[in-house]
């Protein structure tokens, strides 16, 4: 891998970007410091901790219901009246039957949440990890670009000479001329994408980026990962919120009950004792309720087994990608770029001689260009694809 980036190096001399020469390059570890501030992964954190505060709901102790009654009241018989009261405190006692497994979904929902918030944040690390790349590259192929223009740039300078001299044929001139400004073309385009990559970076982590530097080469890992991946985690969770749902449904058959203490002042007496009250469970046993709670945590199970398979799958997918796009930029730099570049060195060298023509080099040029373009393309799909698999195996990056 060394020997690949070294060759990528002396291939692709940097030149001079848009950015002032003072400006301090970004880092990757510039990038992971800035995701707590992602307004997507904030998102999600809050709604991590809506849930979390879910289970204080489920578990709070419902408050006592306090009943007042007030009344004027006259005797059968005579004329005596007064001012009649009376009232009452009860506490309701379903909520200790209910209050378990209402807990248990509420965690489950809690506990999803966070893992929904850990996936969350591994999907914004690839994708701002795909734009610094893109960034990276872009700034790298708008360097070769440049550094091609200024090497054309002399060629056309050494045409233009033989051909005041009389050197070589008239013709030569307007072929080099033409493609100077081919380059010269290619070059500015890669301005502008390197610009709009910038952009998109800078967009995202909220702070102006005019330089990133370039990324070490990741190498592919066989490593699979943890056991369980936060998408997987959330799945199970939830299936686990479902379950404790339906135990929910099936306590609610239980007949609701309450207790109270009452004080009563009325014309002919006084009157003090207890209360109890319970529901008459005769026509719902809950059974729709049930059977529906059940249905949601199959659906669940199913979902939780799906997603299962599915993160397995992309993560399968995501080692063969990065596998395959490392071996091709291994192939590009070490087997394809040296060549094409000592073919144009020979091809120069000959024409400067007297012994090749303008449309060999020219050729030859083109070749080499297209190769080390090639060369940064593949170097960066490999950082993409190897820099993803590895985020969602959970690892980090070097």
């Amino acid at each position: 891998m060394a020997r690949m980036w070294l060759l990528i190096a002396a291939a692709l001399p940097v030149i001079a970007t848009a950015a002032p020469a003072e400006s301090e390059a970004l880092h990757w570890r510039d990038v992971l410091a800035a995701i707590d501030r992602d307004p997507r992964f904030a998102a999600a954190r809050a709604a991590s901790n809506g849930a979390r505060a879910g289970i204080g709901v489920a578990s709070a102790v419902p408050n006592p219901e306090l009943d007042a009654t007030l009344g004027r009241g006259k005797a059968r018989e005579g004329d005596a009246e007064r001012t009649e009261w009376e009232v009452s405190l009860k506490f309701r006692l379903q909520w200790l039957v209910r209050r378990g497994p209402q807990i248990a979904a509420a965690a489950g929902e809690a506990d999803g949440a966070a893992a929904d918030a850990a996936a969350l944040r591994r999907e914004v690390t690839a994708e701002l990890r795909r734009l610094y790349v893109e960034a990276a590259f872009a700034q790298e192929l708008a360097a070769a670009l440049g550094t091609s223009e200024e090497q054309v740039s002399t060629l056309a300078s050494l045409v233009r000479r033989r051909v005041e001299s009389g050197e070589a044929r008239p013709v030569e001139l307007p072929r080099i001329e033409v493609e100077l400004e081919r380059v010269r073309g290619e070059r500015a385009h890669a301005a502008a994408e390197r610009d709009a990559a910038l952009a998109q970076l800078s967009t995202w982590l909220g702070r102006p980026v005019a330089r990133v530097e370039l990324p070490p080469a990741t190498p592919p890992s066989k490593a699979t990962g943890e056991e369980a991946p936060p998408r997987v985690r959330a799945a199970d969770a939830r299936l686990a919120a479902a379950r404790a749902e339906v135990e929910a449904a099936r306590r609610e058959r239980i007949p609701a009950l309450a207790v109270g203490a009452f004080y009563a002042s009325e014309l002919d007496r006084r009157a003090a004792g207890v209360t109890l009250s319970t529901e008459l469970p005769l026509w719902n046993w809950n059974g729709p309720q049930i059977a529906r709670a059940a249905a949601r945590a199959d659906a669940e199970a199913a979902r939780a087994e799906a997603t299962r398979r599915e993160v397995a799958a992309a993560a399968a997918l995501a080692r063969s990608a990065c596998e395959r796009s490392a071996g091709e930029a291994d192939r590009q730099a070490t087997r394809i770029v040296p060549r094409a570049e000592e073919s144009a060195r020979t091809l120069e060298r000959s024409f400067e001689l007297g012994e090749a023509n303008l449309i060999d080099v020219l050729d030859a040029r083109r070749v080499l260009l297209d190769a080390r373009r090639a060369a940064l393309g593949s170097a960066r799909q490999r950082e993409v694809d190897c820099g993803t698999s590895l985020i969602l195996a959970g690892m980090e990056i070097p």
